[in-house]
């Protein structure tokens, strides 16, 4: 999970390390360690190791996932967190959108004057020129950025999500931890989890992860392989189809 551990003091992204260890009896004793990235890289002048053992800490991801699958109110809180910053994320936009379409308006309005005016002899040819060249090239900015947020509007990005949704989402991620070699989790673990914080007693706080086409097509149908490119196995019920991206955190 090298990357996507970050930090409880500096949120830097955390490196994992290796220490060797000799018991009583004589045996090599290996560990993995997380650690602060600002530490290891630049000392203890910047951050703290706040090191995680590695068993540790893939160990209370799985434990996370699978108290969420088993306790519904904790997941369906985890619903309604998502959809109430969908919707403090919507209301901005529908503002900014609406305030995009009257400078436009009044782009148009101005360039008809303009045309009017010229056409009357009443306005300088070069004036004009460069008068309309710069009314387009903020229309054309304008037009973009309206493209973008109608874009964020639609679809499923601008719809609530259900119960169900986020439930299949986690337990097929979970299904396919489960079923994975740890080369093919590591890949899983990246794919999805965007990052892990921890919390000042080196506990895993949160986990945020991202669901979209790309995780759906690869993974969330058929777990990762290294011998067959779309995955080895199926997972059993139908997948909820992802048109943007969905951020869970848990």
């Amino acid at each position: 999970m090298t990357g996507l551990l970050r930090c409880p003091q500096c949120g830097a992204a955390m490196t994992a390390s290796v220490t060797k260890n000799t018991a009583k009896d004589g045996s090599k004793i290996v560990r993995t360690y997380y650690s602060c990235g600002n530490f290891r890289s630049k000392g203890s002048a910047v951050c703290s190791a706040n090191s995680i053992r590695k068993d540790d800490a893939e160990r209370f991801v799985t434990d996370r996932i699978r108290e969420v699958l088993v306790k519904p109110h904790i997941l369906r809180g985890i619903v309604a967190s998502i959809n109430n910053r969908k919707k403090n994320r919507i209301k901005p936009l529908q503002e900014e959108l609406e305030a995009i379409s009257e400078r436009i308006a009044n782009i148009e309005e101005k360039r008809k004057k303009y045309f009017d005016l010229y056409e009357m002899d009443d306005f300088d040819r070069e004036l004009f020129s460069g008068r309309m060249s710069e009314l387009d090239a903020e229309r054309d900015q304008l037009l973009t950025r309206r493209s973008e947020i109608e874009f964020e509007l639609s679809g499923d990005n601008s719809q609530t999500v259900s119960y169900e949704q986020v439930s299949s989402l986690i337990e097929r991620f979970e299904y396919l931890l489960q079923k994975s070699s740890f080369d093919q989790r590591k890949t899983l673990l990246h794919l999805i989890i965007q990052k892990i914080t921890l919390n000042d007693k080196r506990r895993i706080d949160k986990i945020e992860m991202a669901f979209d086409e790309t995780t759906e097509h690869h993974f969330l149908s058929v777990a990762p392989s290294a011998d067959i490119a779309e995955g080895a196995f199926s997972f059993n019920g139908k997948a909820p189809k992802i048109k943007h991206k969905l951020i869970i955190i848990i």
